[in-house]
């Protein structure tokens, strides 16, 4: 039931997990706090929490709207923590939570994808038990239209008055990602989560504490740059001890006066595709010789940079072979049904023949890029900015309100090589304000990770970005080349939204999709793929379309790296590789042919 610690690359070994039964109440309206349900001693329902209550593992599996919920935990803080300052964490808790400790508010978070902390010493029992209460909203898409009929399957806008309605609707301020608008899953919109979704931890630390470090690889002078924050100013040092497979390499005494400081690697590793190395780093606080605070973290030696029109790993040029990777699960939906459940996930890819995924529409949690940090597997981190309207000022507002925490959380990963804050926005609209939001995703990203490219839209439109990306599902090979192929210039999305194209590294980051399903699954459900005019009718000719259409992505000189949809069908859309319980729908050796095989043979000279 996730108990494994929910934070590898920042670990204290003082911690609970308070994953497993909860209870819980919720409802299809936004009733309002309730004093009576705050001072309930449980609610009428069991829930597996990290689970949303609308997966099977949850144990509820309740899919209709949930726009309001209550949890209750109990639990009892250890004889040896008394003394020290307690932090309860979460993982990720869709959308809008208050929280409270023994009837008493402790705080309020904003944002489904964010973790946040909270430090709840003065409200605990210390010999008893404690009582936890969450209060959570995550309100319905503004102006969504009902379909006409409960409908799994592509479409279920009535008319295009609707659709025209629905995307330029300027109250629609809340990030989503591909959770479904209507009560059923359709298109590419699948079934919500609401509520929490990632690990619930408890963690004990000293008054004075190691707040979080910053840490940069610098590859050119062998050298890892620390950045330290601490919880208050004191004298006293830190000792960082660092140890290649077991071994200590180097032992260093820092001031924790000093902000910043770097030290030298002997015979440095470096990480890279394949090649994950990794180094582990023990930071030990000191106060006056005495020991008051330890954290166990690693990271990967390697550099990640643009030069005119390609982009360099370690100093070679790289080739993506990316998968659009959405990190959806039929039993627990946003949530892995285990930690092993997210290796595999990237073991799958690696076998496919892929080298790194696009993580799309969703922050993947902290241990996913732990195993791609420990498998060698890169990957682009993106916001799930779907249900925002880019054209609102609001929706300013609310990415604000968490990607700038995201991408700080994640960004000691060495494997995410690209922040990708938003995804395919606003078609029909590019207004003034929607242009200010992506000249602010790329400044604000930049300046929280100066060391990776940043993508700030993957797809369209684009306003300033270090990677120009481009989405094509054109399934016809010949037409795929021609367009990709124009006689002047490149290949853009929205030309009259965009600004003009700089010669940035140029890769076509959405491509394929080609469906797919045997006979005996067609008619239990109705499904979609891309192409779907002209839909294949053999295993043959799947193979067919996706080895042409990825030659001619190869074959097109400008195009740096690929991004093929997707690894897994998910619900209703079946054009993964896989099945979306993971199991094989293809030959595998053939999609390695395909995606890694043939994209050595025509980029040489590229780390892949």
């Amino acid at each position: 039931m996730r108990k494994e610690h929910p934070r590898p690359i920042f670990y204290r070994k003082d911690w609970i997990n308070l994953n497993g039964q909860w209870s819980c109440e919720f409802s299809k309206d936004i009733k309002g706090f309730s004093k009576r349900k705050l001072n309930k001693k449980k609610f009428t329902k069991k829930i597996n929490v990290p689970f949303c209550p609308e997966s099977k593992l949850s144990g509820i599996g309740h899919t209709d709207f949930i726009q309001e919920i209550y949890y209750q935990k109990t639990f009892k803080i250890p004889e040896t923590w008394k003394n020290k300052k307690i932090l309860l964490h979460f993982g990720g808790v869709d959308y809008e939570s208050t929280i409270y400790i023994n009837k008493k508010k402790v705080g309020f978070n904003q944002g489904g994808s964010t973790p946040f902390s909270l430090e709840i010493s003065s409200s605990l029992n210390k010999n008893t038990e404690n009582d936890l209460k969450l209060y959570v909203i995550d309100k319905r898409c503004a102006g969504s239209p009902e379909p006409k009929f409960d409908y799994k399957g592509r479409g279920v806008f009535r008319s295009q008055d609707d659709i025209k309605k629905w995307v330029l609707n300027k109250n629609r301020f809340q990030p989503r990602g591909k959770q479904s608008t209507f009560r059923h899953s359709y298109g590419c919109y699948y079934t919500r989560t609401t509520g929490i979704w990632q690990t619930v931890w408890l963690e004990a630390v000293n008054h004075k504490n190691i707040k979080n470090i910053n840490i940069q690889a610098n590859v050119k002078s062998s050298s890892f740059v620390f950045i330290p924050e601490y919880s208050s100013k004191f004298s006293g040092n830190l000792k960082v001890d660092i140890f290649f497979k077991n071994k200590l390499i180097k032992s260093s005494l820092i001031s924790t006066k000093i902000k910043k400081f770097e030290i030298k690697i002997p015979k440095v590793k470096l990480w890279s595709i394949g090649k994950p190395n990794l180094y582990n780093f023990t930071f030990t606080l000191l106060d006056k010789n005495k020991t008051i605070d330890k954290v166990e973290s690693y990271g990967g030696m390697r550099s990640i940079e643009v030069k005119k029109n390609k982009i360099y790993l370690n100093g070679k040029k790289l080739y993506q072979r990316l998968v659009l990777d959405q990190g959806f699960y039929p039993n627990g939906i946003w949530t892995a049904p285990s930690d092993k459940d997210l290796k595999n996930d990237i073991i799958l890819s690696m076998k496919a023949g892929f080298n790194g995924a696009r993580l799309h529409e969703k922050v993947f949690e902290d241990r996913f890029h732990y195993w791609a940090d420990k498998l060698g597997y890169i990957t682009w981190a993106e916001f799930p900015n779907w249900g925002m309207n880019e054209n609102a000022k609001a929706s300013e507002t609310y990415f604000l309100r968490e990607w700038p925490r995201i991408v700080n959380y994640l960004k000691n990963h060495p494997s995410i090589i690209t922040w990708t804050p938003f995804n395919e926005t606003n078609t029909l609209e590019c207004n003034a304000q929607h242009k200010k939001l992506m000249r602010i995703a790329y400044d604000v990203t930049k300046k929280i990770d100066p060391t990776r490219p940043v993508n700030e839209t993957s797809g369209y439109q684009h306003q300033k970005t270090d990677i120009w990306t481009v989405h094509h599902y054109e399934p016809i090979p010949e037409k795929l080349n021609k367009a990709l192929n124009p006689k002047k210039g490149v290949y853009r999305n929205f030309p009259h939204f965009e600004t003009s194209y700089k010669n940035q590294p140029y890769i076509i980051d959405e491509y394929g999709g080609v469906w797919w399903l045997p006979k005996q699954l067609r008619k239990k459900m109705r499904s979609w793929g891309h192409g779907d005019a002209v839909r294949p009718k053999t295993l043959k000719e799947v193979f067919e379309r996706m080895e042409k259409q990825t030659e001619v992505v190869l074959k097109t000189k400008h195009i740096e790296g690929f991004c093929y949809t997707q690894l897994t069908d998910v619900e209703q859309e079946t054009n993964g590789v896989y099945y979306y319980d993971r199991k094989i729908k293809f030959n595998i050796k053939k999609l390695k042919s395909i995606f890694k095989d043939m994209s050595i043979k025509f980029k040489k000279g590229y780390i892949q």
